[in-house]
């Protein structure tokens, strides 16, 4: 077969964040896949989930979108640029089946906002922040649902309710295992799986617990669930004779929160924050085929979520078939970089990525940027600062305090424990002047945008749907 006839599985954890192995949570089957595959030692995402989702699917950096202070909260007329061009779009046209399992979050104001109207064949799961594992609910309301989209019938959408009381993730094992079966082993495959695991609301099973007497013991339970869930993912690949075309990335959207629940070990930090416990996360590859992945072991160049846009799209037959397929060419604003070369088959000396524009933050007046070994951290990191409703922060030198600076040797120093940027006023020149530059051609911030009188959910439609909605659309 030729490489890009291969099948995709990006599994992205939520709030897992940084792992390591000495630590009281116990992981055997990630470790395993991790440590027969290649370990991303450097791989970053946005400190918020939103963000992180939005620059999977986009290529861009949350500040190339105007979306990086927060998430998309319900109400709001929040959506992702319905003008942008969807990572599941370029590979559906490259002849993929593009499936989602899990948590969507970047919009649903209008149907052009949903998944199956932005490249997904079909999706499943829940469009919110979160939900609770076995009612569906965020907030008063209900919030699980399926969709699929095709050319000659359109789209389909229906509120699974009657899935009320069973365990999510039973939902999402029984979910996949109908994608694999009921796929064409002769079509390559895009199965996109942002887990639910291990957001808040903290729950799992009786049966997955291993101890009782804290806090902790939850969260080993919710990833003991997580885990089998996995095992059996795997296994369905097995049995439909896919797993030796396919490739396995993982990684998590964001660090864990700060929250007696988790830990980002050793880091400094937690979720919503520069520091790196909350942008460093967790990933790796995994594939059976060395003809898919040669690379093995543990890489510390920079990854960042961007770059999975144009890596996956490279392994799904590159631009030049989507091109040839729909007359349109890559856009020419991307920040993802592509990865495929080096991490697949180390086909590069050096690392493609020596930067990362990792956030600036106009309203909290924060920025993070790496590069090579260094990390600058401007403005002050423990900020509060909220959005005005619907107001617009352009970026400009005025958008972070250049007051206070901090630069870290990450290489030297993961911790962050020793800033030196006195001993380096010249590195901090360096990186200063291209943050500066970053701002010059940035989308100005947009804050959360009012809400929508008369929006759902609602006493009248208590589901997360389209404010549009009719009874009758879609049929």
């Amino acid at each position: 077969k030729q490489w890009y006839q291969r099948r995709v599985a990006i599994t992205a954890g939520g709030d897992i964040g940084y792992t390591y192995e000495d630590g009281d949570i116990k992981t055997p089957i990630f470790d395993k896949l991790a440590k027969e595959g290649l370990i991303l030692d450097r791989h970053y995402s946005a400190w918020l989930c939103t963000p992180a989702r939005a620059s999977i699917l986009t290529g861009r950096y949350p500040i190339s979108l105007g979306i990086q202070h927060d998430v998309f909260w319900a109400y709001t007329e929040e959506c992702l640029d319905e003008n942008l061009l969807l990572l599941p779009e370029v590979v559906r046209h490259n002849g993929y089946a593009t499936h989602l399992v899990g948590k969507w979050h970047l919009g649903y104001a209008r149907w052009s906002c949903m998944p199956c109207m932005r490249g997904f064949d079909t999706a499943y799961g829940y469009i919110s922040a979160h939900i609770g594992y076995t009612d569906h609910e965020c907030g008063d309301y209900y919030d699980f649902y399926e969709c699929d989209y095709n050319d000659d019938d359109g789209l389909s959408f229906d509120i699974l309710s009657d899935d009320a009381g069973i365990y999510s993730l039973y939902l999402y094992n029984k979910r996949v295992k109908e994608i694999v079966e009921n796929h064409d082993p002769d079509t390559p495959l895009f199965l996109y799986l942002p887990m639910q695991s291990v957001h808040s609301d903290y729950f799992a099973p009786a049966k997955y617990y291993e101890c009782t007497d804290n806090v902790r013991c939850t969260m080993q339970a919710m990833l003991n669930a997580a885990e089998e869930m996995i095992t059996d993912v795997i296994s369905y690949f097995e049995e439909a004779g896919l797993w030796e075309d396919t490739l396995v990335i993982y990684h998590s959207d964001n660090g864990a929160p700060d929250s007696e629940y988790n830990s980002n070990g050793p880091l400094r930090g937690s979720k919503g924050k520069l520091w790196e416990g909350g942008v460093r996360t967790a990933g790796f590859l995994y594939s059976i085929n060395e003809d898919i992945l040669s690379n093995l072991g543990t890489t510390s160049c920079y990854v960042h979520v961007s770059d999975w846009y144009k890596t996956i799209i490279q392994i799904s037959g590159g631009w030049e078939a989507y091109t040839s397929a729909t007359g349109n060419d890559m856009p020419t604003d991307l920040d993802s970089i592509d990865q495929s070369s080096y991490l697949l088959f180390n086909g590069t000396d050096t690392c493609p990525r020596t930067e990362i524009m990792l956030h600036i933050d106009p309203v909290k007046r924060v920025a993070g940027y790496y590069k090579n070994q260094y990390k600058l951290l401007i403005g002050n990191q423990d900020s509060s600062a909220s959005c005005e409703s619907a107001a617009f922060y352009p970026l400009d030198i005025g958008s972070i305090d250049l007051t206070e600076i901090q630069l870290f040797d990450i290489y030297d120093d993961p911790n962050e424990t020793t800033d030196v940027s006195s001993e380096y006023p010249e590195v901090v020149a360096d990186l200063t002047g291209d943050v500066v530059e970053y701002l010059s051609h940035q989308n100005p911030l947009q804050c959360q945008l009012a809400t929508v009188d008369g929006s759902n959910p609602s006493d009248a439609v208590p589901y997360y749907l389209p404010f549009d909605f009719t009874d009758d659309y879609p049929g």
